[in-house]
């Protein structure tokens, strides 16, 4: 014969003490996964730098007030770059030299960027940083030509656009409530962006 012993109260009400332990925590973790920084973990808190560049609203606390958002731009480097909306290539098989000429058909449109921050303000910091010729958005004109001599038994490419700038940067975003000299680090955000400028033309290479 089989006798099974009968389970009391203090067993079950450790199983559901611990089932209780278990479900908090998951709550907890998961809780944790949607308030934290989505790029970087929140730093603590420090007196605000001087030097934050911009402020804007970031959220309403009730009680507590307001939340507000601070973004520091920091250029990396810039490397200058043609941004080229049309070319042509013009090829001489002839043993003396000769004359052509080239207009541009084709426009485009090359503009600051970006999924961090506000583009007009990182387009302001370029033309502190980088170049006052940097713009936040330009189109390429249609119409213009050029006219060049190329050599004997040679190619000349002529490409048409707006100089520009590849530029490595990162942001950094503070959060600060009310009027707070305190503020706590709230992401590191590397990026690129290409940035145009307002010098449009034509550049002639020879192949």
């Amino acid at each position: 014969m089989l006798f099974r012993r009968r389970q009391g109260r203090t067993g079950t009400r450790r199983r559901s003490r611990l089932t209780a332990w278990v479900l908090t925590a998951s709550l907890a973790a998961g809780l944790a996964a949607v308030i934290a920084p989505s790029a970087a973990q929140a730093g603590a808190i420090v007196p605000c730098p001087s030097d934050i560049q911009y402020w804007h609203h970031y959220a309403y606390l009730g009680r507590l007030g307001h939340m507000y958002e601070g973004h520091r731009y920091r250029v990396v480097s810039a490397t200058p770059r043609f941004l080229v909306s049309d070319g042509r290539a013009v090829t001489n098989g002839l043993p003396y030299p000769v004359a052509a000429t080239v207009t541009a058909n084709q426009t485009q449109t090359f503009q600051v960027t970006t999924t961090v921050g506000v583009a007009a303000q990182l387009t302001e910091q370029l033309t502190i940083n980088v170049s006052t010729a940097i713009t936040q958005i330009r189109s390429t004109m249609i119409g213009v030509s050029t006219s060049f001599e190329v050599p004997a038994y040679s190619t000349v490419y002529a490409d048409y656009g707006v100089h520009g700038y590849d530029v490595s940067y990162y942001v950094e975003k503070w959060h600060r409530r009310n009027a707070s000299t305190s503020c706590e680090e709230w992401g590191y955000y590397p990026s690129t962006v290409t940035a145009p400028t307002y010098i449009e033309g034509w550049q002639l290479r020879t192949g």
